[in-house]
């Protein structure tokens, strides 16, 4: 139970960061997306349904608070906490592996939303804003995974296991 309280915690702070202070405070629109790193580190840390569960809410309320594409959030988390289950269901991988992935799934939502943008109606110079903005982002969105998979394993744990 415990370890369901921080990943709710955790989720709800990192909506609130995503939503508020890194939605104006960015290096050149570098920034992570805490929400997407939370839900990763849910999926390789405790199971894939709160994985799920966490992009799933927490994408839609980023989607209700600072979105004009309701569900376009959601949906391209989900897909990329799909993909990241897809990747290490047989095993537990390594950190450095882990960073990899997650940099990887977390870019995986980029042409999605793009494609999305464009039937829009949007259009604008994709390459360019995927190479300085995304992929930066993406690569560190996949680092914060792996203190949040420290964080949800220690809670995982009982306070026997710590002795």
């Amino acid at each position: 139970m415990k370890k369901y309280a921080v990943l709710f915690i955790t989720a709800a702070a990192a909506v609130i960061l995503d939503c508020t202070v890194l939605a104006e405070w960015n290096l050149s629109g570098i920034r992570p997306w805490l929400l997407l790193s939370v839900s990763l580190a849910a999926c390789a840390a405790l199971n894939p349904q709160s994985g799920i569960l966490t992009a799933l809410f927490g994408g839609l309320i980023i989607d209700a608070v600072s979105n004009f594409y309701v569900g376009l959030t959601a949906a391209c988390y989900l897909i990329s906490v799909g993909a990241l289950w897809l990747l290490i269901r047989k095993n537990h991988p390594k950190p450095l592996i882990l960073w990899i992935y997650g940099a990887l799934t977390a870019a995986l939502w980029i042409p999605i939303e793009w494609f999305y943008s464009y039937l829009a109606g949007a259009h604008f110079g994709a390459v360019g804003a995927i190479l300085t903005k995304a992929l930066p982002s993406a690569v560190l969105t996949g680092l914060l995974v792996l203190p949040g998979v420290a964080l949800l394993e220690n809670a995982k744990k009982s306070h026997r296991d710590k002795i």
